[in-house]
């Protein structure tokens, strides 16, 4: 066989190859773009879940670290603290939190964060359960108008959150006295709120006291509402005596506040949230009736006014009309003495109706009328255990003539002299009279006409011859010798004439420090003089 007919048999037996089309897409794809599909579906719902990114600032960050600490609402965990790095100036610590997607809406310029950690404050102790599971950021949301994503941290938990129902009342003080965050507020011995915070006022003259008081109690806070201290235990000595006053035990030891109503002021409505009230410092000072309208009056005192002290009560007749809010000192160059004018406060409305009784239509046409009639001012000790003195306002009968003086728009009114004043005047005039009496010339003249006397019966015994008028002249003799040794300077008589004088001075000197050491210490007639 030829190689052409053998290479025609074996392409006659060969296969013939056929040509086929490629597909454009290979089934080993599909999974690989699933997966890409998958993934980019997570990525979405990932970014479409994923909440907040804040920053909060604090001055120490103490217990808290990037992927452990947690951010807790209720302690339900809504965050987590994801990075923790120093502020550029060095002087804060800047926290990195990350919040689920809820919590957008409530990131506004109304919400605050704080660290929690075991705390004392106001007998509350908060925090315990971090001892175990360690310091966590929680927040108060706030809902307002403005979103906010970069917050400074509270150093200071807030005592009341939001949402907490009740209301906020500022109280004006002069001092902040024991009080602190939490420190409770009482209503019939009741806790019905808390202090939730304390500042400075503008110029440092007085201190804003923020308070919470809770639902329903917040109803019981009317307009004329009085708050007062009552921080520990309130001893008052002054011119009414002395008087302890305290709310509770735990007062005692963390202070408080309590709130009461007047009962002479009913039917007032029920306060708004943020008014103000003054916080007095006492339960008298507080529940005191009140009047807006005060006239001020001046007295000069010549004498001690030792025991006086601002804040002292004046009374009309024994009933309160004012208080003493000025002491000064001044020299009378008229009449060279020493006078010590004392400012008075005294409430107008109280005025008007003792103008009302006396007809007149001023306040100086009343004073003028009461002053002659014997109104006078006077220091009178309000109690002797203390020694506090109060101004009386009284009518006196035997008095000098007087008139009101009104100087620089300041009204004086006159004044007299106390009870104890006189009698040390009286003491005095006397032991000076006493002293003023000739004793020792009185004596050494009444010796002379005696020793006249015993000459001349001398002469008259030498001239006379008879027993019966020798006699008689010997008995005158005797008895002007009698009288001569009765008054001689060495005599008991005379001795005894002049120790009775120097007691006499020595006793009205006495009177006169007695006179003086109750001025300045009346509580010695209780306690005794003080042992030196």
């Amino acid at each position: 066989m030829t190689e052409e007919n053998t290479a025609s048999s074996l392409s006659t037996e060969l296969p013939q190859a056929t040509v086929c089309k490629k597909k454009s897409i290979s089934l080993i794809w599909v999974v690989p773009l699933a997966a890409l599909i998958i993934g980019i579906g997570l990525a979405y719902n990932t970014m479409m879940e994923k909440g907040p990114t804040v920053t909060i600032t604090f001055a120490s960050v103490e217990g808290v670290e990037a992927g452990k600490t947690k951010v807790k609402y209720k302690d339900v965990e809504i965050g987590k603290v994801t990075n923790v790095e120093l502020a550029e100036d060095f002087k804060r610590v800047r926290v990195t939190v990350s919040l689920v997607k809820e919590a957008d809406a409530y990131m506004t310029n109304h919400t605050s964060f704080w660290i929690v950690r075991p705390r004392l404050s106001g007998g509350n102790v908060t925090g315990l359960g971090t001892l175990l599971s360690g310091a966590y950021i929680a927040v108060d949301p706030g809902k307002g108008e403005t979103s906010q994503y970069e917050f400074t941290g509270l150093e200071i938990p807030p005592v009341v959150t939001g949402g907490t129902p009740g209301k906020l009342f500022t109280l004006k003080a002069l001092e902040l006295g024991s009080l602190d965050y939490g420190s409770p507020i009482y209503y019939r011995g009741i806790t019905v709120g808390q202090v939730v915070g304390y500042n400075l006022q503008k110029g440092g003259k007085g201190v804003d006291v923020t308070i919470f008081i809770e639902e329903p109690y917040d109803t019981y806070v009317k307009d004329s509402s009085r708050f007062w201290l009552a921080s520990g235990v309130d001893l008052t000595m002054d011119a009414n005596g002395v008087s302890v006053d305290t709310a509770s035990m735990v007062s005692l030891l963390i202070g408080g506040i309590t709130l009461n109503n007047p009962d002479y002021m009913q039917g007032t409505p029920v306060a708004d949230a943020g008014d103000i009230f003054q916080l007095y410092p006492t339960r008298d000072a507080a529940m005191t009736r009140q009047f807006a309208q005060k006239e001020y009056f001046l007295l000069k005192f010549n004498q001690s006014v030792r025991g006086l002290t601002i804040g002292a009560p004046v009374e009309f007749k024994g009933f309160p009309v004012g208080r003493v809010v000025d002491v000064g000192i001044e020299f009378d160059w008229t009449k060279k003495q020493v006078l010590v004018p004392v400012r008075i406060e005294i409430e107008s409305e109280r005025l008007r109706k003792i103008a009302a009784e006396t007809g007149t239509d001023t306040t100086e046409a009343m004073l003028n009328l009461l002053v002659e009639q014997g109104l006078r001012g006077q220091l009178r000790t309000g109690n002797l255990l203390t020694g506090k003195l109060f101004v009386a306002l009284d009518f006196f009968s035997k008095v000098s003539p007087a008139k009101v003086v009104v100087q620089n728009g300041i009204t004086e009114i006159p004044t007299t002299a106390t009870p104890i004043e006189e009698l040390t005047s009286n003491m005095t005039a006397l032991l000076e009279k006493l002293q003023k009496i000739p004793m020792k010339e009185i004596g050494n003249n009444a010796i002379e006409t005696l020793q006249g006397i015993k000459k001349a019966s001398n002469k008259l015994e030498k001239l006379a011859d008879s027993d019966e008028l020798r006699l008689t002249f010997q008995r005158a003799r005797q008895t002007m010798e009698e009288a001569n040794s009765l008054l001689s300077k060495d005599s008991t008589t005379i001795v005894e004439l002049q120790r009775a004088l120097r007691e006499m001075s020595e006793a009205a000197r006495a009177v006169r420090s007695l006179a003086d050491q109750l001025e300045r210490h009346p509580e010695s007639l209780i306690r005794g003089k003080e042992a030196r």
